[in-house]
């Protein structure tokens, strides 16, 4: 039976200072080279998430942005990317310039991935900003107003607020046609949540589906922590939480695991290394 592992990064896979193990990633390469096939499904972006995941000897094609994007780690290009029409992303900044909001758009143009702002007066999307630049040396262009680059393959339109700030907005959004949206909150701070906006032709369900098929997987086992792990749990055939996800997502899952502070999807890896290694 062929069979694939998806992890979700945050709050799954890496630990509460968004760092991967010294023994998540040798269990992971460990079962990587006995032929175990691994990937990640995260709500990050590549430039973040590429270099989080450096450790792990990935060779399969990683999913990023909830689905938006499919990323090949062997060609280095991008297999599959959901772009927001022109007209939607207007709508979208309409709407949030009505409600006194700031946000970040991130788009794809031949295969060059670009994050724009305008007149950013938010405290915590100045921080997140500031925060990926030193980490990451992630790139932010300034533009005079994002409804000039409304048309340039935009994938993506985050924000980071405090909870009562945002969930107006959200609830806004269900009218709005072909987005999707993410509200959860922030794992690593107790005072904002973020929500995400993308095409309503993405998702991490579809994007796993995608690799599904196009490798022919019997099954997938998937492991998850916040909401935005709906979708995962969706496409699997068995999906994990770890002991310090969501309560609702404990609920659906067919078990929990150790925690992200104690290698839980790791000790799971390395469980089935070893019971496939007393089979032989």
């Amino acid at each position: 039976m062929k069979r694939l592992y998806v992890s979700d990064l945050d709050g799954t896979l890496l630990n509460q200072q968004a760092q991967l193990s010294d023994e998540t990633v040798d269990v992971i390469n460990r079962a990587i080279a006995q032929g175990l096939d691994f990937t990640i499904s995260t709500a990050r972006t590549p430039t973040t998430a590429l270099k989080i995941v450096k450790p792990l000897h990935l060779q399969l094609p990683v999913m990023m942005m909830n689905g938006v994007l499919v990323y090949d780690m062997a060609t280095k290009k991008y297999l599959k990317k959901e772009v927001m029409d022109e007209e939607t992303v207007m709508v979208l900044l309409g709407l949030i310039k009505t409600r006194g909001l700031d946000c970040f758009l991130y788009g794809l143009t031949d295969d060059t991935f670009c994050a724009y702002y305008d007149s950013v007066e938010s405290t915590s999307l100045n921080y997140f900003r500031n925060e990926r630049i030193m980490k990451y040396d992630k790139k932010f262009t300034e533009v005079a107003d994002l409804s000039l680059v409304a048309g340039k393959d935009i994938i993506y339109c985050m924000l980071r607020e405090p909870k009562e700030k945002l969930e107006g907005f959200y609830r806004e959004l269900s009218v709005v046609k072909g987005v999707k949206t993410e509200f959860y909150a922030d794992i690593y701070s107790d005072e904002y949540y973020m929500l995400e906006i993308y095409s309503d032709k993405a998702s991490k369900k579809e994007a796993l589906n995608y690799l599904r098929a196009r490798s022919h997987y019997d099954s997938v086992i998937s492991f998850g922590d916040n909401l935005n792990d709906v979708a995962l749990w969706e496409a699997s055939d068995c999906f994990y939480a770890v002991a310090n996800a969501h309560p609702e997502i404990q609920n659906m899952a067919h078990s929990v695991l150790p925690s992200n502070e104690e290698d839980g999807v790791a000790k799971y890896i390395e469980q089935v290394m070893q019971q496939s290694k007393e089979m032989e």
